[in-house]
């Protein structure tokens, strides 16, 4: 039976280059990469597992790939997953072998200006990265002179290798930012929460801690009971931390596993580094003690003749008058700078989702939601070169005919997969202009739901010997032939070898479709008809299913494999789940900047009530003096949520302010909403305000409900 493995191609020193040992045989050498050795390969050791059983003779034993005998000389470490972080081979071999059998890569390697493979090297012990890079620039400067480039000179660059390729790593910069800024924003948000309830918690223990120090304890004695205590309870919750930090880091890697045709659904391993586990805890412990040096330092310096005397002696005071003006007390500066902070945290959730709304809802040109692709191969059979038309048609037809499928397709590329690009001269200009392309057969247009704006689609009859028709989308339309209808004009594909440039007729114009990115503008594309071109060994099989196309995956499946045994099926996939590959860094910064806003909208609100309420126990008396001369229980209530508001209004005045200034933070992970947007600045607000209402909403119920005569004998 046959079974799809992933190849990657390298030199023979690669594995002694990288230190790579293997688990059992050998890696691969140089004399493995000279043209007529025996084809040797490595296999990886998740391979060696789910497709040999861990056999140990698989060392000497012959593989087939593509038809092509290949003796496993090696099998690598469980921990060697590969260079990159998107992509898992199954087996490694030379690429002297390697461009033998592909002979279309090899022809275009012979292009020294065309970025075909990554080099990897190691510096000399003690030789400094500059001096690498002195020779680099050396060998740039060689290769000009022998290979000149039309344009600008070769530049060879020096970067340290990483696993995460660096294109990614430039693309994720701007989410890693605004996640680091973000954890410090939670982390100052914390640490203000707890240093507030650590506060309510040493006024009720004034007077316990009053008699440690009436017995002797001196202040310095009650500082270190109290931030020990402090340090006990962070380095508790850095432990608790840490013990979900292992399925958090394994979801967090599930947001890169992005669904392709050309693969399997990679996720980003994450684990624990002890540099990580070090830093965490060394946090925990600054956290405990910052957050706790206040209240700390207010309990040990209290005067014990007025806390004995009296259970009303307060640890901290509320609004207080200074030269005469009305000023807030150290709980509700707490509570305004977690309500500011909060601010912040919710009004960039809110930009996040509102993108990742926006994206959700982008119309990629054609229906995907109940299409479900492959790439399918015939290299492993013995389908003849002239036989593929048939045989690709056939199976389009033959599926088209399943009471499941509504509609088969076959084109060289799948839509929303990086496409073949070529200079291609069109009528009226004189110059060749770069433009993508996809072959695609008669009626991919219909099953794809891409509708046809003038002129016509593919047909039955565009074949070899037949004009020779191309399909235009319309961008390409408006760019190239602006005001015109471009059917009947000419395009112009170079020949090759010298031989005439070929000739075809734009026959229609079609909607714009995203052909390569799903998040990308549509770029000026050109159809051509498959039988026309020829086929290489495999094509893209596109199925539009009658129901759920999850369900469909597996059945389609089958169906290929009862069709062809032999056949290479390729990662049978929704297109929902491709699309949902594209928006990955949205959805990750969607849940993840919610999970952290709604943590900060909890913190904020549970200082709110804690405030709140050291406020109602704190004005006990005055409450019930109030209520003997005639205060009614709704004036109770709202003096006591107006007297919460005011450090809420203050943290939102703050945090909107500070919202408003970090949009160039924001900016690079939007997409269709504008950092300052008015919607998300107003929910936000409004969202604080709601929980700021719903935590004074009980202090203020229980101080509306005092009994006057209780409150008076409380001193």
């Amino acid at each position: 039976m046959t079974e799809v493995a992933f190849l990657e191609a390298v030199t023979g020193n690669t594995f002694s280059v990288l230190g790579i040992e293997t688990s059992i045989g050998r890696g691969l050498t140089v004399d493995d990469d000279r043209p007529g050795a025996d084809p040797a390969a490595v296999i990886s050791h998740a391979w060696w597992q789910r497709s040999f059983n861990g056999d140990p003779g698989v060392i000497g034993s012959t593989i087939y790939l593509n038809f092509r005998p290949f003796t496993v000389v090696g099998v690598t470490p469980p921990e060697f997953l590969g260079t990159t972080s998107d992509f898992r081979p199954d087996v490694w071999i030379p690429i002297a072998p390697f461009k033998d059998r592909y002979t279309s890569w090899a022809t275009a390697s012979e292009d020294r200006d065309r970025p075909l493979v990554r080099v990897y090297g190691r510096l000399r012990s003690g030789v400094r990265e500059e001096v690498g890079l002195a020779e680099l620039s050396a060998i740039a400067a060689g290769l000009d002179e022998v290979y000149p480039r039309a344009t600008e000179p070769r530049r060879l660059r020096l970067a340290t290798a990483t696993w995460i390729d660096p294109r990614t790593r430039l693309a994720e910069k701007a989410t890693v930012r605004l996640m680091m800024v973000t954890a410090s924003v939670l982390l100052l948000l914390v640490c203000a929460n707890v240093a507030n309830l650590l506060l309510s918690l040493a006024m009720k223990r004034q007077r316990e801690l009053s008699m440690r120090a009436a017995l002797g304890a001196s202040p310095g004695r009650l500082l270190r009971q109290i931030l020990t205590e402090n340090v006990l309870l962070a380095v508790i919750a850095g432990t608790v931390a840490l013990a979900l930090a292992g399925p958090a880091g394994a979801r967090l890697g599930s947001y890169f596993a992005r669904p392709s045709v050309w693969g399997a659904n990679v996720a980003r391993e994450a684990s624990i580094d002890l540099r990580v586990v070090a830093f965490a805890l060394a946090i925990a412990l600054v956290t405990g003690l910052l957050a706790g040096l206040l209240p700390a330092l207010r309990a040990s310096r209290r005067n014990l003749a007025n806390t004995l005397k009296s259970d009303s002696a307060l640890l901290v005071g509320g609004p207080r008058r200074v030269w005469g003006s009305r000023v807030l007390g150290v709980h509700d500066l707490l509570v305004a700078v977690q309500v500011a902070l909060s601010v912040v945290l919710l009004v960039v959730a809110g930009l996040v989702i509102r993108t990742f709304v926006t994206v959700g809802d982008l119309d990629p040109g054609f229906a995907y939601d109940r299409l479900v692709v492959t790439h399918i191969s015939t290299s492993s059979t013995t389908l003849e070169v002239d036989d593929r038309d048939g045989f690709f048609r056939e199976v389009a037809r033959r599926l088209g005919d399943e009471p499941w499928v509504r509609a088969a397709t076959v084109a060289d590329f799948p839509l929303l997969s990086p496409h073949p690009s070529a200079e291609l001269r069109l009528d009226g200009l004189s110059d060749p202009v770069t433009l993508v392309y996809s072959k695609v057969i008669p009626g991919f247009f219909d099953a794809l739901g891409i509708e046809v704006l003038r002129g016509r689609g593919f047909q039955a009859g565009d074949t070899i010997g037949a004009p020779e028709v191309a399909v235009v989308n319309e961008r390409l339309a408006q760019r190239f032939f602006p005001g015109e209808l471009p059917l009947g004009r000419r395009i112009w594909w170079p020949g090759r070898a010298g031989a005439a440039d070929r000739q075809f007729e734009i026959v229609g114009v079609v909607r714009d479709t995203k052909t390569q990115d799903f998040l990308a503008d549509p770029e000026p594309t050109v159809y051509f008809s498959y039988p026309q071109h020829g086929y290489p060994t495999g094509s893209a099989l596109l199925v539009s299913t009658a129901g759920d196309p999850a369900a469909a995956v597996p059945v389609l499946h089958r169906w290929l494999r009862d069709f062809e045994p032999h056949l290479a099926i390729v990662n049978v996939v929704p297109y929902t789940e491709v699309v949902r590959g594209f928006l990955y860094t949205q959805r990750m910064n969607a849940e993840m900047f919610s999970a952290l806003a709604l943590l900060g909208l909890g913190l904020a609100a549970v200082g709110i009530f804690g405030v709140m309420s050291l406020a109602v126990s704190r004005r006990t008396r005055e409450i019930g003096v109030r209520m003997a001369i005639g205060a009614q229980r709704g004036d109770i209530g709202r003096l006591i949520v107006s007297r919460a508001m005011v450090p809420v209004t203050l943290g939102l005045g703050v945090g909107l302010a500070a919202s408003i200034a970090a949009t160039g933070l924001v900016r690079g992970l939007l997409y269709g909403v504008e950092p300052n947007d008015p919607l998300t600045l107003a929910a936000g607000t409004g969202v604080l305000v709601l929980a700021a209402l719903s935590a004074a909403y009980l202090p203020a119920r229980r101080a509306a409900t005092v009994d006057p005569m209780t409150a008076l004998r409380s001193e």
